[in-house]
């Protein structure tokens, strides 16, 4: 039966109702625009040729062709029951009569039964509690996590002097050979007509990674470089079912997981002869994210590079490797995003971006546009650019400084103090054009015309910027590489980052010591 039918049928029965009573009609503005209403609803449903359906002749005369339809005198034994929210979803009848004398009435004795009701119950939508409890939320303000807080308290020498050597030593070891070999081993005979290249890369191989890191692994399978998908076409979610045959055959590899709904799908496995995890994908964007950071980390025009061995053997105020400032930021503030527990929703490709945006505010590191501006050749993996420029310091007017280990402390406190006071509503962080207040607002007609000539033909795939937190991919322009941060999400990194600003502007100490 089609739906129509029993409506229908209900506004024939109110109909013939009415026009039973002896009292002439009446018409009113309001019911005279919904008949009007009805009537041009009913011509375009009769304008759109709707294909007429014949009942089903159960004498056979037709062959048993046709439908089984439900039969008049069955839409009489359904009976509609009204209730009223307002009244806590109390039944006022089972006429439109009885309902229409309720309304009338305003709201007539709403609870008769005399059930105990709260009142907050009886006077809020289920709109006005949702915003109770976003305000709720908003006011309230989350505590660091203990780990989070000993750090920040703690010696930030220490943090250094522990996590720089071990970052640095990740990005050539050889036991990535040894996975390159094993990969293209294992998975050259899946595609034994297509060339295949192995290519390195996230935090590992940009020198903020840990031990526990995963080794982020794009293969190029048949010359794919240079393709870009928004979301991953049904051809490159083949090529993954079909390398994942393989891992599952293999002795050395271990599948711990498939992902094939995310933007960039992946197999994240591990390489069982060297204990590393790895992720694996089909786009090279990260491969291209990665080759700017490294050009960032280690071009970053902060003094002289100086090794970290010599950092034991000097007070704690002298020089550190001062040409990294950036390099030793990012490894502070994923350690830090990692205590606080927030990498479901920030990665740290996207604290990256923010710490990359804060030093370019400071004149310390080029806006990527001014990197993409004097290409003779642009390389191009689908509309976006991946090259840059690599000019020095001085060629860009950065300021170049000697940092010693309070400065960087100031830079992580001035860092914290940003993004605790940040405008997330009306601005975003962007690192390709790297300037300050960048307002969301009329934001995409400032971008160049590759942005503009992807996004008219794809319209879907617009930079996400009605979100609660929009920091800008600078190589992949459509790209909110923050789209997942809810609104509690960002309260809660807001309420961190201010807590931590104050935290450092207290001289180091046992944090235990100093809550007694």
């Amino acid at each position: 039966m089609n739906p129509l039918t029993m409506e229908a049928n209900f506004f024939l029965e109110t109909l013939t109702a009415v026009n039973q009573k002896t009292t002439p009609p009446q018409l009113d503005p309001h019911l005279t625009k919904l008949l009007e209403r009805i009537v041009v609803g009913i011509e375009k449903y009769l304008d759109r040729n709707p294909s007429y359906v014949l009942p089903l002749d159960t004498s056979g005369a037709t062959g048993g062709e046709g439908v089984a339809f439900v039969q008049p005198k069955e839409l009489h034994t359904i009976k509609r029951t009204f209730s009223c929210s307002a009244c806590t979803n109390r039944i006022v009848g089972t006429t439109i009569a009885k309902a229409v004398a309720h309304l009338s009435e305003n709201h007539p004795n709403p609870n008769p039964n005399g059930q105990a009701v709260h009142q907050q119950q009886q006077q809020q939508t289920r709109q006005e509690k949702k915003r109770a409890q976003v305000k709720a939320r908003q006011d309230m303000v989350v505590q660091l996590p203990k780990k989070a807080k000993a750090m920040i308290v703690g010696e930030i020498t220490n943090v250094f002097k522990d996590k720089y050597p071990v970052a640095d030593k990740l990005k050539v070891i050889p036991e990535y050979d040894i996975i390159e070999h094993d990969l293209s081993k294992l998975l050259a005979p899946a595609f034994p007509n297509q060339q295949l290249r192995v290519y390195k890369f996230g935090s590992r191989i940009t020198g903020i990674g840990t031990r526990s890191s995963d080794l982020d692994v794009f293969v190029d399978i048949g010359n794919t470089f240079h393709t870009f998908e928004h979301r991953a076409s049904n051809a490159t979610i083949s090529k993954l079912r079909a390398m994942r045959k393989f891992f599952c055959g293999s002795d050395d590899w271990r599948i711990i997981n498939v992902i094939e709904q995310a933007r960039v799908p992946i197999i994240k496995t591990c390489h069982l002869p060297t204990g590393i995890e790895c992720d694996i994908c089909l786009n090279s964007l990260g491969f291209c994210n990665t080759n700017l950071l490294k050009y960032i980390f280690e071009s970053q025009p902060l003094g002289k590079y100086r090794t970290y061995a010599a950092l034991e053997q000097t007070p704690r105020h002298n020089l550190l490797c001062s040409f990294l400032t950036a390099q030793y930021m990012c490894i502070y503030v994923k350690n830090w995003l990692e205590r606080c527990k927030l990498t479901e929703q920030i990665s740290t490709y996207s604290i990256t971006l923010m710490v990359i945006y804060f030093l370019q505010l400071q004149n310390l590191l080029p806006p990527i546009s001014i990197l993409q501006v004097d290409q003779s050749i642009s390389q191009l993996v689908g509309p976006w650019i991946v090259n840059f420029t690599q000019k020095s310091p001085s060629e860009m007017g950065l300021q170049q400084m000697e940092v010693t280990v309070p400065v960087v402390k100031g830079f992580l406190k001035a860092f914290y103090s940003y993004f605790a006071t940040f405008d997330y509503e009306h601005f975003l962080v962007c690192p390709y054009f790297g300037r300050a207040d960048t307002e969301i607002q009329n934001f995409e007609t400032s971008l160049p015309n590759r942005y503009t000539a992807y996004v008219s033909s794809n319209p879907d795939w617009s930079l996400q910027l009605r979100k609660p937190m929009v920091v800008q991919d600078p190589i992949q322009l459509n790209h909110n590489v923050t789209k997942a941060v809810t609104r509690y999400g960002l309260q809660t990194f807001v309420d961190y980052c201010q807590q931590t600003a104050s935290l450092l502007e207290e001289p180091s100490a046992n944090w235990r010591q100093r809550n007694t």
